[in-house]
């Protein structure tokens, strides 16, 4: 390694590229450690030299805090070298790599100051033209510096088209591919490129080759990929900053920070707080991603958001969701054939797409979102408060429900929703936070504060500001996220709004489980008639009208705590409800005996549904088919639409059988074809997109399966006898090695197709008694098609 660029000490490496290596320097001079980068051209060119140092004087001229300043820039042996502030740290680029895609609220507190720098550039008539997350620091303090301004664009280019272009090919804009056009436009694109690509976790254009990159940004428009949820607003603003036409692009970059500074002040947006703010929040959020089941809790209520709001397919896809999970679907299973939802009605449900059908897309949201929050704070050394945290959170949901309901207002499963995490901080801080909830409960203790006042202190930020920021990382919508705001002090107003509804009985609930908690029904009817004098206009019911919602609440909870396995005997609060309950006048419900959780359970489970079901063996396969057939059977009887029918069959199957997918297959009349229509299983839906072949004659086994009405199982493709007779489409569309086709024929016409599968050969093995039952299954959805026509 050399020792010395002109006056420089060379101390080590930074970096290198393929025509730049950066070094890490010392100034003698100055007595200043800082950035060396060195250009190498293959053909050492005097002309270009000057250019690049004529830019490199002009971007040393920007003085901005989100710059990285160019301090010198020479020549030594025919190579230019550019002297930076040395900026310890990473770069985004970095940091994305190793962490992943970034929340909303973080993307945009680093893209803004960006948007700040590169407006400043703009305004000096200097264009960036290399704007990319590698040429974006974060350092020790958590703000973004921008770098290589105007420099790197001519260094890093492509080196086999490197007399046409400058840049890095997955950041250029369109019309410089095309027509070799650079203005502040450019930057625009590009900047739009590093929001994408903080958003989803990784770049927005990939291709094998240049030209494939470069036909991407000149013929795609750039959307966020569909597992990325962001609201309506943000995706639009994503958009017209992606505009392939820039004439339909923001302007100038000022025109794209006010779009950016608009919805930051809605509702609707993440507020971006002040750098301490959310630095503390990003190193708390840093805390609990070490714990290893965090990710896998914030995937798994992120997705099940992803698909709240869908308007095709939610049922399916809500289904899958739950499906990756066995014993989230069995818990899930239990709670809907309990007591606690059996006034719902619709009998025995086998199906998580059944379960949608009678109690609705979001009441079986709410129940796995609970569930998973139930499953995944687990801490034995933590565990009674936790428990105490859960059954609050959870007897607030159910009071928010059910005094809506009594009330006469709407949006039901949205106040349960609403009221389960008004205290979200408070709950996951008791889990990742143990010490410090303790040292928080202390603190209220001794100087009587709020336990807002007192997190503030210890955490640095509240409980509340803690969960919001939690729950929009999570894709909760912005009622959600705003019915968790503290409702403030004094009497309250009728609330105007389904927001505002909302954020009064999540409150409402909130203080009510405060009053319960009290336990002794004097000390506990005292703070509920204060409490009740403070939203006798919001919540228009008498006390006699809550405390009967109080007592029903309290049986519902202990009959939901029973199905999970929580014990509320052993909990403080759990001993406080029903003492509440139960002393509130003679004709309370006297407390549940919990020591009985495993018979009560039994009990409380519909007849015919087994417990905690997996497929896994002859039995737990019969019985899981067996009741589905029953399932279907009822809803048959109850009316229903075909597709909740199909599903409901197809789940059947899938949970049953262990298939890896099952899909259904329907004729499509106009091309003669059968097409996939949708399915369970990994990649079901993109696999459904590529199933199709023609119902004319083709010398392969569907053709055979779907002429004949023929079950067909397939133990392996590639076995000689078979494999010449396994079309060339599904080599291509479907990874699996072994498959089954059940085809349902009308009159000899087929009409649609079950398909199953498994990745490995000879994965699949169907004894007669679950053939029959499968046939049967198959039977239930001809009737289903030939009574809805």
């Amino acid at each position: 390694m050399i020792r010395k660029i002109g006056r420089f000490e060379i101390r080590g490496e930074l970096g290198r590229g393929a025509q730049s290596t950066v070094y890490r320097g010392f100034d003698p001079q100055l007595q200043r450690e800082v950035a060396i980068k060195t250009l190498h051209f293959t053909h050492p060119d005097p002309a270009q030299n000057k250019v690049l140092l004529d830019e490199a004087l002009a971007v040393s001229q920007l003085r901005h805090a989100n710059i990285v300043p160019i301090f010198e820039a020479g020549e030594e042996g025919g190579d230019i070298f550019l002297v930076f502030e040395l900026v310890p740290g990473q770069n985004l680029a970095e940091r994305l790599r190793q962490g992943g895609a970034l929340p909303v609220l973080k993307a945009l507190s680093i893209l803004r100051p960006v948007l700040d720098a590169v407006a400043h550039a703009h305004a000096r008539g200097i264009i960036h033209r290399d704007l990319k997350p590698s040429n974006i620091l974060i350092d020790e303090n958590g703000t973004p510096r921008v770098m290589d301004f105007g420099i790197a664009a001519r260094v890093d280019a492509p080196s086999d088209s490197r007399d046409e272009l400058s840049g890095t090919p997955a950041y250029m804009a369109p019309e410089y591919i095309d027509r070799r056009e650079c203005s502040a436009r450019s930057d625009v694109f590009s900047a739009g490129l590093v929001l994408h690509e903080m958003l989803a976790g990784r770049r927005a254009i990939s291709g094998d080759s240049l030209g494939e990159m470069f036909r991407r940004i000149l013929s795609e428009d750039i959307r966020l990929p569909d597992d990325v949820a962001v609201d309506e607003r943000l995706g639009s603003i994503l958009a017209k900053a992606l505009a392939r036409d820039p004439g339909l692009r923001y302007q100038e970059m000022a025109q794209f920070i006010a779009a950016l500074d608009d919805y930051s002040e809605t509702d609707e947006a993440p507020v971006i707080d002040t750098v301490g703010r959310q630095a503390t929040i990003d190193f708390l959020l840093r805390r609990m991603r070490h714990k290893s089941d965090f990710p896998a809790l914030s995937e798994s209520v992120s997705a099940i958001n992803r698909i709240a709001n869908s308007e095709t397919e939610s049922v399916n896809k809500l289904s899958n969701t739950i499906l990756k999970d066995f014993a989230l679907t069995n818990k899930l299973l239990r709670l809907v054939n309990s007591a606690y939802f059996r006034p719902a009605g619709g009998g025995n449900i086998s199906t998580v797409s059944r379960a949608v059908v009678v109690l609705g897309f979001e009441s079986v949201r709410n129940i796995a979102i609970t569930v998973l929050l139930f499953e995944h704070l687990q801490n034995k050394g933590n565990a009674n408060q936790l428990k105490e945290e859960f059954l609050r959170a959870n007897l607030a949901g159910v009071l928010a429900k059910d005094i809506g309901a009594a009330a006469g207002m709407h949006d039901l499963e949205q106040a349960f929703i609403c009221a389960l995490f008004h205290n979200l901080g408070r709950l996951l801080s008791q889990y990742y936070f143990a010490e410090e909830s303790d040292e928080i409960r202390r603190i209220m203790a001794q100087r009587g504060c709020s336990d807002d006042q007192a997190a503030q202190q210890v955490l640095g930020i509240s409980f509340e500001d803690l969960g919001i920021a939690i729950a929009r990382q999570w894709g909760f919508p912005s009622v959600i996220v705003g019915s968790m705001r503290r409702l403030p002090p004094g009497h309250l107003r009728k609330p105007a709004t389904t927001e505002e509804r909302l954020r009064v009985l999540a409150g409402f609930s909130g203080v009510l489980c405060d009053a319960i908690g009290q336990g002794e029904h004097e000390a506990g009817k005292q703070q509920l008639q204060k409490v009740l004098g403070r939203f006798n206009e919001a919540v228009p019911l008498d006390e006699a009208e809550v405390m009967q919602t109080v007592r029903r609440a309290v049986e519902e909870i202990s009959d939901f705590a029973r199905i999970i396995h929580l014990n509320v005997q052993q909990t403080a609060f759990g001993r406080q409800m029903q003492q509440f309950a139960s002393s509130a006048d003679e004709a309370a419900a006297p407390p549940v005996d919990d020591s009985l959780d495993g018979t009560l359970l039994r009990d409380a489970v519909a007849p015919g549904v087994l417990e905690d079901v997996t497929g896994n063996g002859a039995a737990d396969a019969q019985a899981v088919l067996t009741a589905g057939i029953q399932d279907i059977s009822n809803t048959l009887v109850d009316g229903y639409r075909l597709n909740d029918i199909l599903r409901i069959i197809l789940e059947t199957m899938y949970r049953a059988m262990g298939f890896k997918r099952v899909l259904l297959c329907i004729r499509d009349a106009k091309s003669g074809s059968m097409q996939g229509r949708f399915g369970f299983g990994p990649e079901a839906t993109e696999i459904a997109r590529n199933f199709r072949f023609p119902l004319s004659f083709t010398p392969d086994i569907f053709h055979a399966a779907t002429s004949k009405g023929a079950d067909i199982l397939i133990h392996d493709i590639d076995d000689p006898k078979i494999a010449g007779r396994i079309p060339d489409w599904y080599r291509q569309a479907v990874p699996a090695r072994s498959f089954v086709l059940l085809p349902l024929n009308i009159k000899g016409s087929p009409v649609a197709l079950i398909y199953a599968d498994c990745d490995e050969a000879g994965g699949i093995v169907i004894p007669d008694k679950e053939l029959s039952l499968l046939r049967t299954l198959r039977n239930q959805a001809l009737l289903a098609i030939k009574q809805g026509g």
